[in-house]
């Protein structure tokens, strides 16, 4: 008899259904063991910082072990392995089975000890909580204010800032001037403005953007204006509150949606409540106990020791568990979110979502609902969020009534490593799949993708300047699952290392076409079609190629095939591991994929929409 144990989470045939499972319903869960003589089979899950229960587990005709649970221990992670007793030639031993590798799904591995054993991750979610179909179904462009354009007619700078430089050319390279504690002390300026952004709106609507993220717009002394000074007034370098009602209305006319960057967790210290440097009139929390805001933050020693953003003593904590500090960001009538969502936001990212506790999130959630109607909440998350752990305590962010999604940095991540080769096709792939298991299916389909950010070294630079790899890490990005987003410049090929070189301006008039050209003919492929946007998602690899499969039925799909060696490869479908329900080598055999080739770092993309012709697009 042949000894086999064999578990695999991504098949419906060992776990029904696939991936998160809401609250209260129930999963069945089914082993194989071939053995001579098997005593027992036990499922083992453990709620997460919870009880662990033992199940046993029933045996069928086919060799399988089998047992249904209901998820009635409440949202959240459940964690879960298989202890079974074997017996053969008079001998009984215990083994245990469990994932290959810790946060990640799929076939399994025999332990032979319990402590060994990595488990598998099963998500319990309360409800789906989808996003609105104008955000899920769109094309973002992230705009670093000061870096995209000047919109005054003589091209001046307004209201520049004390202590500060401009530029003196749009080409110089940005720079800081730091202090022997590596702080700045003279920010610079481009001079870019809302003015800007409302007269470059031809352009972004003829590039096929239908959201705009914008970073901090309100008051603040740095050019980032992360470093919150008033959250109630526009920085008067970028504008006024006429000048962001006029980009509102306009951008809603282009068709497109506005999402504000909200920083919460701190501000700046030179801002009214804070008022490190005396630059408000308001008596602020660090000059003295007697100030309004001084329960706003945090004092270990008055009034030079207090609580920051990781330690950066020019972003002191705000106390977001203090209810006047929530009344102030979302709960009051006059809130940062209620005042300034009720101009016609389409929504906010919230900066460093990490830091704001799961009762707060949901009470953003809520304000922006009762404020307008199909709107988005986005959280600032560089893991996965399925699984974070932040300050010690398990983070339910996606799993209804918080954020709709997360700026999905761990897209980016497997992207960039699979082009510059320090992870496999096979490995990519897997990475892949782990998060589509361990995201409810509505957060999967609402993450926030990024190729580059303004905290991240610029893709094309990441890529080490090489043209072909960047396309093919812009077609990766809308073809993945998610809403893909664009930063500013990237779709015209600026480069720039980590911060600030990341964040040059962007290069109007010397624009690369090239790849400028992917981007145009990527946003229209996603907006005429429903496979990227709706599709189901598999991901398969076959030596150095790897695909993906945007599937809704066999008359209609998006189906991408990337080679990641720069030497001509030829797609052997025989060579692909069947891991999913899905019949992969008989789909891509039945649309003549089975024999295909593709150039060096190039891409096939074949595409099918309901009653019309398949076609081939090779890049």
């Amino acid at each position: 008899m042949t000894e086999t144990i064999y578990y695999n989470s991504w098949l419906t045939e060992h776990k029904r259904p696939f991936g998160a499972v809401r609250v209260n319903e129930k999963v069945t869960f089914t082993i194989t063991c071939e053995w001579p003589v098997v005593e027992s089979v036990y499922l083992i899950v453990q709620k997460d910082f919870g009880d662990t229960f033992e199940i046993e587990m029933h045996s069928k005709e086919d060799s399988s072990y089998r047992v249904t649970i209901s998820l009635t221990e409440g949202q959240g992670l459940y964690y879960y392995f298989f202890k079974l007793t074997l017996h053969k030639e008079n001998q009984t031993k215990t083994i245990y089975y469990g994932n290959k590798q810790q946060a990640k799904g799929g076939e399994g591995h025999i332990y032979e000890a319990e402590n060994q054993v990595k488990p598998y991750q099963l998500t319990s979610y309360l409800y789906d909580d989808a996003s609105p179909n104008w955000y899920r179904e769109g094309v973002a462009y992230h705009i670093f204010v000061d870096r995209f354009y000047n919109g005054n007619e003589d091209g001046k700078v307004v209201n520049p800032k004390k202590n500060s430089f401009l530029y003196a050319n749009q080409d110089d390279l940005p720079m800081y001037i730091k202090n022997e504690k590596g702080e700045v002390v003279r920010w610079e300026f481009y001079g870019g403005n809302l003015k800007g952004i409302i007269q470059k709106l031809p352009y972004l609507k003829t590039l096929g953007i239908t959201i705009l993220y914008l970073s901090p717009i309100f008051e603040a002394r740095s050019n980032h204006k992360y470093d919150t000074g008033d959250f109630m007034k526009i920085d008067p370098m970028f504008g006024d509150e006429e000048i962001v009602k006029k980009l509102i209305k306009e951008a809603k006319q282009a068709g497109m949606h506005i999402i504000l960057d909200g920083v919460f967790n701190h501000s700046g210290a030179d801002s009214r409540y804070f008022n490190l440097f005396g630059t408000y009139n308001d008596l602020g929390a660090y000059q003295s106990k007697k100030s309004v805001y001084s329960d706003w933050y945090t004092f270990k020693k008055f009034p030079e020791d207090y609580e920051s953003w990781w330690g950066v003593k020019d972003l002191p904590k705000l106390n977001t568990e203090n209810p006047e500090v929530q009344s102030f960001v979302y709960k009051d009538k006059n809130s940062i979110i209620r005042k300034w969502s009720k101009l016609g936001l389409g929504g906010w990212r919230l900066d460093v979502a990490d830091e704001l506790s799961d009762d707060v999130l949901k009470g953003i959630r809520s304000a922006l609902q009762e404020t307008i109607q199909d709107t988005v909440l986005i959280g600032e998350v560089w893991e996965d969020a399925s699984n974070k752990i932040a300050y010690g305590k398990r983070r339910h962010y996606i799993e209804g009534g918080m954020l709709h999604g997360a700026m999905n940095y761990p897209f980016r991540e497997i992207i960039l490593g699979l082009l510059i080769k320090s992870i496999k096709p096979q490995e990519a792939a897997e990475k892949w799949m782990n998060l589509k298991e361990n995201y409810p299916p509505e957060a999967f389909k609402s993450n926030f993708n990024n190729i580059g950010t303004h905290d991240t070294e610029r893709i094309l630079t990441a890529l080490n300047q090489d043209v072909a790899k960047l396309k093919q890490a812009l077609i990766l990005l809308f073809v993945l699952p998610g809403v893909p987003s664009l930063y500013y410049g990237d779709e015209v090929g600026l480069e720039g290392k980590a911060d600030p070189d990341n964040r040059r301006m962007y290069p109007w008039g010397k624009e690369n076409k090239e790849i400028q050209l992917v981007v145009k003919d990527m946003i229209a492929l996603r907006r005429n079609g429903n496979s990227l946007k709706d599709g189901d998602f598999y991901v398969f690899s076959q030596d150095e190629l790897v695909g993906i499969i945007r599937w809704i039925s066999m008359e209609e799909f998006v189906i991408v095939l990337l080679n990641t060696s720069n030497k001509k490869k030829h797609l052997e479908t025989s060579a692909i591991l069947e891991q999913y329900d899905f019949d992969i080598a008989s789909f891509l055999n039945k649309h003549q994929m089975d024999h295909i080739q593709v150039e060096g770092n190039g891409i096939v993309l074949l595409k099918k929409e309901r009653n019309q012709e398949t076609n081939i697009l090779t890049i």
